[in-house]
């Protein structure tokens, strides 16, 4: 599961982009939602917000780390700085897909199965407040991303010849 660094690959879709979402997100509620109490106050939302981030952001940083990896295979881009500009289109894209599925699906469901939803309620949250802080999110993950595959890809010198 490692050879190619998937493992390793994914960990870093989920632990960066949580981070970088959450950090955005947080820093835009700060500034544009109406001042909190003190500083402190904001410290201890900003630990809950990553922790929580972390929880719910964990299915869709998978979900884009897999969409990622497989658009960037197939167009065969190897460099980080493709990968960050790959990454700031398809970002805003998955998230508000699943998002609106996600709100579409709670509404349609029993309530006993809508609570099964309650795992894309890190898109629902980031949606409300903003999509577009998606765009410098997925680009930075994107970038790190790039560089985590580029490093676990063999070189062709190294690359081992099955023909002898």
């Amino acid at each position: 599961m490692t050879r190619r660094g998937s493992l390793i690959y994914y960990l870093a879709a989920w632990a960066l982009g949580c981070f970088f979402t959450g950090v955005l997100t947080w820093g835009w509620m700060m500034v544009f939602i109406p001042p909190q109490a003190s500083l402190l106050k904001g410290t201890v939302e900003f630990l809950g917000f990553i922790v929580l981030g972390y929880l719910f952001g964990a299915p869709i940083a998978l979900l884009f780390g897999f969409v990622l990896r497989r658009v960037m295979r197939m167009l065969k881009c190897k460099t980080p700085m493709h990968w960050a500009v790959a990454g700031a289109i398809l970002a805003p894209i998955v998230v508000v897909t699943v998002g609106l599925l996600s709100r579409r699906f709670v509404q349609i469901l029993p309530p006993e199965y809508a609570e099964t939803m309650s795992l894309f309620q890190g898109t629902d949250v980031v949606l409300r407040i903003g999509w577009w802080l998606t765009i410098p999110a997925g680009a930075a993950t994107s970038y790190y991303l790039g560089r985590i595959q580029r490093a676990f890809t063999p070189s062709p010198e190294t690359a081992p010849n099955f023909s002898a």
